[in-house]
């Protein structure tokens, strides 16, 4: 359905969803990397940085907005990252972007250190303007940590920086979308519900963060659509039961306040945009 993995990607994947707040420079990347240096960078950093990310904007977007459709704008460009310290080498480690929340990418993150006193060198070019360049760092407020890929100029000053917050503690083989999906679920969907027929039974349903759902006679799995890029029919909140297996089943979502409502699919007159149809099934969060 969706990310296809890629090597070359347009420069514009980092330039959305990054604030404009300047940040004083450290003139440290001249310094010369040791084997010892490299090592002691990565023990630094691990317990910083391990897990998957997802931009901070998006998770703060969607509490508010209760809507993957509207706040999908908030995932454009380097939506998530994914950083696996414990197969890494020496000096360097991969690192998994989802791009727009619709392509997989990867860049390199060197044990070197960058500008900030927290902050590592990348290999992500700035396509547009090739003196650019990006580097990865954390941030300690509190109790929490964040990453930020900070953006510089050639003059070695901050453009802007994209902050994330961690939603797994490790990277998973679940795809780069995984990371955006779980804190999805968990913000939206997760826990739970009395089901209501119209028979006036009442049935009690659970959802849980990865995409499982009990006591949904015929039900076991659910998918909260988050990728809004390609369409047609593609352009309002979809849930689904079952997907990737014959029984799926497909509908509309909307919460308003402690129910959540799923809707059977209309379609326009054209067949390319989504329509709410009849509710099929009202879902109210157990107290």
């Amino acid at each position: 359905m969706k990310y296809r993995l890629f090597l070359v990607l347009a420069a514009t994947a980092f330039i959305s969803c990054k604030s404009k707040t300047k940040a004083p420079v450290y003139d440290t990347v001249s310094q010369k990397t040791s084997a010892g240096s490299q090592l002691n960078l990565l023990q630094q950093f691990k317990p910083f940085i391990q897990g998957v990310w997802v931009t901070s904007d998006y998770i703060v977007d969607l509490s508010r907005t209760k809507s993957p459709y509207i706040s999908s704008k908030k995932l454009a460009g380097a939506a998530a990252l994914a950083i696996n310290l414990d197969s890494a080498e020496k000096d360097s480690t991969v690192v998994g972007v989802s791009l727009n929340n619709h392509e997989g990418a990867s860049f390199t993150l060197f044990f070197k250190p960058g500008h900030q006193p927290n902050s590592l060198k990348t290999n992500w070019p700035d396509y547009e303007v090739n003196s650019n360049f990006y580097e990865l760092g954390y941030q300690i407020a509190g109790s929490d940590t964040s990453l930020l890929l900070y953006h510089y100029n050639k003059n070695n000053h901050i453009i802007s920086s994209v902050k994330y917050t961690r939603v797994l503690p490790k990277q998973t083989d679940k795809g780069m979308e995984y990371g955006i999906t779980y804190i999805t679920n968990k913000l939206l969907i997760s826990g739970n519900y009395e089901l209501t027929d119209t028979n006036g039974t009442t049935s009690k349903i659970s959802f849980n963060n990865e995409g499982k759902v009990s006591g949904f006679a015929g039900y076991e799995t659910y998918y909260v659509n988050t990728d809004f890029v390609a369409g047609p029919q593609n352009d309002l909140d979809q849930f689904s039961f079952n997907i990737g297996v014959q029984q799926q089943k497909d509908y509309l979502f909307k919460i308003n306040k402690d129910t959540l409502n799923i809707y059977n699919i209309d379609f326009s007159a054209d067949s390319v945009h989504l329509k709410w149809g009849e509710l099929k099934y009202k879902l109210v969060r157990s107290k």
